[in-house]
C-alpha cells in the first residue's frame, strides 16, 4: 500500500475536529480550518476582568466529553449562580425564584395566567419524559442514546405541541423557543421540550456552567497544542478514494494543494459535508442535505458600571418583547465576591426575526438591539464602551418533525469505511457536548481502522519476509 501524507486528516477546527484531533493527538495528523481561527461557535474575546461572549456559552457537566477535555488542557469551569428563567413581560423583568411562580407573579389576564398555568405544567410533565429518555441504557451505544433521545416527540412540531394559547404567550413560548435559531412550527416537539429542560432541570441542570475566561478560550487552547498541525484559512474542495487511501484537495490563501491520508474525518457543518465528500452511499448525502441550520446574530456588550446593576444576580432573561430573544449577563458567574466595576452582555434573535435581522448593517443590528436593552436596564445608558455584532450562517443546528437520520447511524455503524462524520447535527439539537462528543467517536473508529490496516501491513511483511526465506532455502 501507498503511504499516505498523513494518518489523518480532519476537516473543520469548530468543538467536533478539535474534540477528534486531541483523541488522535499521538497521531500525524492535519487540521483544515476555513478561518482564521478555531473552536467553531464557541468564540469569546478578552477584556480585562470580563470577556466578550459572541456564541456558545453552557458548559456540561462532570462527566461529559467537553469537560474531560477542558480538564486535560488546563482550563477551568466556572458556576452560574444567577436565575436562568428570568423574563422581560410589559416592560418589567420578572425574576422569580421557581419556574412554578411565573403564572403567579408575572402582571396578566386571568386568561393569560390560567394557559400559562396548563400550558407550563405540560411542559414540565414533558421536560421529566426528556430526562428519563437522557438516562444511558446498559449496553447502549452513545450514537444509539443520540438516535433515542432525538426521536423523542418527533413526529410533532413544537408549535403543534403549544396548541392554541392567548398571543402575548404565543410571543413569550415563541421567542423561548428560538433558541433553536429557528420557529416552533419549524422544530420538533422534543426540541422545544431539551430547550427548556436545560434550564428547568433545578439542581439537575445540564447546563449550568461557564468556562473560565470566555468560551473561546477552547479553541485558542486547542490552537497552542495543536500548533502547526492546524492550517488557516483554507478551503476543502473534495474528498475522495484513490485506492486504499484517500485523497483531500484544499485551497489555502488561493493556492490550491492535494494530501493524502488512511483516515478522514469530516466535522464541517451537514450540508458542506455534502458536497465536499465524494464516496459515501447516496442515502447518507440525502441526509445530511436535509439537516436544517438556523443563523442569527449575536451582539456582546462591555460595559463600565461602577456599582451594582438591576441584572446583577440574573444571567438569562427571555424578551418576547423585545428586537432579541434573549438577554445574558455573562458577568453574573464573577459575582460571587465584592462587585467589580464594568460587565459583559449579550443579546441575541433567532427564527424569523433573525433572519430579517441579518439583513442589516452590524451598525443598524446594533442600534435596534441597544434601544431595548436601554428600555429593559435604563441604568446601562451611557455605561456602553464596546459593542461587537457576530453573524452566524450557518448557525444552530435543529430537528424537524419526522426528521429520518437512520442511514447516517447505520453508515456509522460500519467497520468498513474510511471517511468519519462529526458534528453537533447529530443530536435533535445542536450543542458542544454532542459536537465534542461526535468528534471523539469518530477519532475512535479512525482509530480502529488506522489498527487494522497497520495489522494488515504488518502480516503482509510477515507473509512476504518468510515467502523470501523460503526462496533463499530452496537456492
Amino acid at each position: 500500500m501507498d503511504k499516505p501524507n498523513y494518518d489523518v486528516i480532519i476537516v473543520g477546527g469548530g468543538p467536533s475536529g478539535l474534540s477528534a484531533a486531541w483523541e488522535l493527538r499521538e497521531r500525524n495528523l492535519l487540521v483544515l480550518e476555513k478561518t482564521h481561527r478555531c473552536g467553531g461557535r464557541l468564540y469569546s474575546m478578552s477584556r480585562g476582568d470580563y470577556w466578550l461572549n459572541l456564541g456558545g456559552h453552557l458548559f456540561p457537566p462532570p462527566g461529559s466529553h467537553m469537560r474531560n477535555i477542558l480538564h486535560s488542557i488546563g482550563l477551568d469551569i466556572i458556576t452560574i449562580p444567577g436565575n436562568k428563567f428570568a423574563i422581560w413581560w410589559g416592560g418589567k423583568v420578572y425574576k422569580p425564584k421557581a419556574v412554578s411562580m411565573l403564572p403567579f407573579t408575572m402582571r396578566m389576564s386571568l386568561r393569560e395566567r390560567i394557559a400559562l398555568a396548563f400550558l407550563g405544567l405540560r411542559i414540565m410533565k414533558a421536560v421529566k419524559g426528556w430526562q428519563k429518555e437522557m438516562v444511558p441504557v446498559y449496553g447502549e451505544t452513545n450514537q444509539r442514546r443520540r438516535a433515542r433521545v432525538a426521536g423523542f416527540m418527533a413526529n410533532q412540531t413544537f408549535r403543534d405541541f403549544i396548541g392554541r394559547i392567548p398571543k402575548r404567550l404565543e410571543d413569550l413560548f415563541q421567542s423561548a423557543s428560538r433558541r433553536a435559531a429557528a420557529e416552533a412550527e419549524d422544530q420538533h416537539a422534543g426540541v422545544g421540550v431539551s430547550l427548556f429542560g436545560a434550564v428547568w432541570a433545578g439542581k439537575g441542570d445540564s447546563m449550568a456552567l461557564n468556562l473560565n475566561g470566555g468560551s473561546g478560550r477552547f479553541g485558542e487552547r486547542m490552537m497552542e497544542l495543536l500548533g502547526d498541525r492546524i492550517r488557516y484559512h483554507t478551503t476543502v474542495k473534495s474528498v475522495k478514494k484513490t485506492g486504499d487511501l484517500l485523497t483531500v484537495a484544499y485551497e489555502t490563501d488561493g493556492i490550491e494543494h492535494t494530501a493524502t491520508a488512511s483516515q478522514v474525518i469530516i466535522a464541517v457543518p451537514a450540508y458542506q459535508a455534502a458536497e465536499i465528500v465524494q464516496d459515501i452511499p447516496e442515502e447518507v448525502r440525502t441526509v445530511l442535505r436535509k439537516v436544517q441550520y438556523g443563523p442569527f446574530p449575536t451582539m456582546g456588550i462591555i460595559t463600565d458600571e461602577t456599582g451594582p446593576m438591576p441584572y446583577d444576580d440574573i444571567y438569562a432573561i427571555t424578551t418576547p418583547d423585545a428586537s432579541f430573544d434573549m438577554f445574558f449577563n455573562h458577568a453574573n458567574p464573577l459575582r460571587t465576591g465584592p462587585r467589580k466595576p464594568g460587565g459583559s452582555l449579550m443579546v441575541y434573535s433567532g427564527g424569523a426575526p433573525a433572519r430579517e435581522m441579518l439583513k442589516l448593517t452590524d451598525e443598524q443590528i446594533r442600534d435596534k438591539y441597544l434601544t431595548d436593552v436601554y428600555k429593559m436596564f435604563p441604568e446601562l445608558r451611557g455605561h456602553v464602551k464596546e459593542t461587537i455584532v457576530q453573524r452566524w450562517v450557518p448557525g444552530n443546528t435543529y430537528r424537524p418533525a419526522g426528521f429520518n437520520f437512520d442511514p447516517m447511524l447505520a453508515y456509522c455503524e460500519r467497520d468498513d469505511v474510511d471517511i468519519h462524520f462529526a458534528g453537533d447535527y447529530f443530536a435533535e439539537i445542536g450543542n458542544m457536548e454532542i459536537a465534542t462528543g461526535t468528534g471523539h467517536e469518530a477519532a475512535k473508529r479512525a482509530r480502529a481502522r488506522l489498527m487494522d490496516r497497520q495489522d494488515r501491513s504488518s502480516s503482509l511483511h510477515v507473509v512476504s519476509s518468510t515467502g523470501s526465506a523460503n526462496v533463499a532455502s530452496r537456492s
